[in-house]
C-alpha cells in the first residue's frame, strides 16, 4: 500500500509581493548578481558604442540577459526590485526561459536507482551528460530531505518541464530551485484482503496551465477488478478531487512500463492496457477534459514486446522480440506509421529503455550499460553504469516552473 503524509511545504516570499516555495538549498546572494554583471559585460563588448548598466537596460534586453541564467540565480534576483520581480515572475518569461533551457543547455540524464529490499550501498541516483556519457556529474543536484532518507531508492512517477513527481511521500519537486511540495493524503479504497495496487501518472495540462497527478486504484487479488473512482491532484488547487469519469471496465490489466519519463507533456497520459481477450491497446487520459479514450495497437505488434515512448513530441510505440529488429511506430493523423527499424540491437542481451527529447534512443546493453544511439548520425555512445540498474530516467531541465495553489496567489 502506498501512503502519503499530510504535511505540505510552506511558502515564503522571495520577492516583493510574490509567493514562492521555501527552498531547501540556498545559493549565495552574490553569485546571482555576479552572473548578471558578466552577461552585461558580454552585451557591452558586443556593442561598445552603447554601453549599458543594470539600472537602465530596457526590459527586452534585460529579458535576453536573464534568459541565459540559471533558474536558482533568477529566483534570488526577484528580491532585487519590484520591476525585476514582476519580470521574472511573469508566465511568459518563465516559459521563454524553459524553452531556452530545453533547446540550448547540454542534456543531462538523472538515473534513479530503486535497489529493492537488500541493497543499501549504492547511490540513489547518478547524473550523466549524454554528450559525454562516460562522465558522472558529482553533486549535480541535491535531493529534498523528504526523499534523501529513502535508502532503497526513490520511486519516480514522472517528470515534466523540470518538475519531478515521486511517490515515496508523493512529492512534486523542482531540483533547479530546490523547491518541494508534499501532497496531502489521497483516498484509499477498502478491500477485503487490504492489498491494493495504485497507478500514478504526472502531467501538464496546457488548457489550465496546471500540473496534475492522476491516481488509479486496483486490488492486487483480483486482476480484472478496478475501483471506479479516479482521483486527480491539481497543483493550482492544492487538493485531490474524485472525478465522475470511470476507468474503462473492459481493461483487465495495465502495464506501467515507462522507464524514460517523457509522458504527460502535451496534456495526455498513456498506459498499455489489455482486455480479458488479450486484446492490447493504449489507454489514454485527457488532463483537460478529464476523460479516457483508447488507441488500438498496430496488428503486427500483438505478439511482440512493446513500450510506449515519445519521438519528436509525438506518441510512439517501440516493438521488438528476440528474433526481430526493433520497430518504432509513430502516431500521425490518428494512425500508426512505422518510422524506424533497428536491427543492430537484436538479441537477448539488449532492451529498449526509451527516447530522449533530443530523439536519442536509450538501449540497455548486457543488463547494465546504456547505449545512447542517435539515428540521424548512426552514432552510439556507451553510458557505463557502475551502480544498480536505472529504475527511472529523468531528463534534467533547468526550470523556473512552479505553480502555487490558488489559496496562496
Amino acid at each position: 500500500m502506498v501512503e502519503a503524509d499530510d504535511d505540505r511545504s510552506t511558502y515564503a516570499s522571495s520577492g516583493p509581493g510574490e509567493n514562492f516555495p521555501e527552498i531547501y538549498e540556498e545559493l549565495p546572494q552574490d553569485v546571482s548578481h555576479e552572473a548578471v554583471r558578466n552577461v552585461v559585460l558580454e552585451e557591452e563588448s558586443a556593442s561598445p558604442q552603447h554601453p549599458a548598466s543594470m539600472e537602465n537596460l530596457p526590459e527586452e534586453l534585460l529579458s535576453n540577459i536573464f534568459i541565459r541564467l540559471l533558474a536558482k540565480q533568477l529566483a534570488q534576483m526577484r528580491s532585487v526590485s519590484k520591476s525585476w520581480n514582476a519580470l521574472l515572475s511573469h508566465s511568459s518569461f518563465i516559459k521563454s526561459h524553459l524553452h531556452h533551457s530545453i533547446h540550448n543547455n547540454d542534456q543531462v540524464l538523472l538515473l534513479f536507482h530503486y535497489k529493492g529490499k537488500y541493497a543499501y550501498e549504492s547511490k540513489l541516483f547518478t547524473a550523466k551528460p549524454t554528450q559525454s556519457p562516460d562522465l558522472e556529474l558529482a553533486d549535480f543536484i541535491k535531493l529534498p530531505p523528504a526523499e534523501s532518507k529513502y535508502t532503497r531508492g526513490i520511486r519516480i512517477i514522472g517528470s515534466v518541464n523540470g518538475l519531478i513527481c515521486s511517490s515515496n511521500k508523493t512529492n512534486i519537486w523542482n531540483p533547479s530551485l530546490s523547491a518541494v511540495l508534499t501532497l496531502p493524503p489521497y483516498s484509499i479504497p477498502r478491500d477485503d484482503d487490504g492489498r491494493i495496487k495504485i497507478f500514478f501518472r504526472f502531467g501538464y495540462d496546457p488548457k489550465t496551465d496546471d500540473y496534475k497527478v492522476v491516481k488509479l486504484t486496483r486490488p492486487t487479488k483480483y486482476a480484472d477488478k478496478w475501483y471506479p473512482q479516479v482521483e486527480i491532484y491539481s497543483m493550482r488547487k492544492g487538493s485531490w478531487e474524485l472525478i465522475t469519469e470511470r476507468f474503462p471496465t473492459h481493461i483487465t490489466n495495465m502495464k506501467d512500463c515507462e522507464c524514460v519519463c517523457v509522458d504527460g507533456h502535451d496534456g495526455h497520459l498513456h498506459w498499455l492496457g489489455c482486455t480479458a481477450e488479450y486484446r492490447r491497446m493504449v489507454v489514454a487520459f485527457d488532463l483537460g477534459s478529464e476523460t479516457f479514450y483508447e488507441i488500438p495497437l498496430p496488428l503486427s505488434t500483438f505478439d511482440e514486446d512493446t513500450r510506449l515512448l515519445r519521438l519528436a513530441g509525438k506518441l510512439c510505440l517501440m516493438s521488438w522480440s528476440r528474433d526481430h529488429a526493433y520497430a518504432v511506430w509513430v502516431m500521425e493523423d490518428e494512425s500508426w506509421a512505422k518510422r524506424h527499424v533497428f536491427s543492430q540491437f537484436m538479441g537477448s542481451r539488449t532492451y529498449p529503455l526509451g527516447i530522449t527529447s533530443h530523439n536519442q534512443f536509450l538501449i540497455e546493453s548486457n543488463y547494465v550499460n546504456i547505449v545512447v544511439y542517435d539515428p540521424s548520425t548512426n552514432e552510439q555512445k556507451v553510458m557505463e553504469n557502475q551502480h544498480d540498474n536505472a529504475d527511472r530516467i529523468v531528463e534534467y531541465v533547468d526550470s523556473l516552473v512552479w505553480v502555487p495553489s490558488l489559496s496562496l496567489v
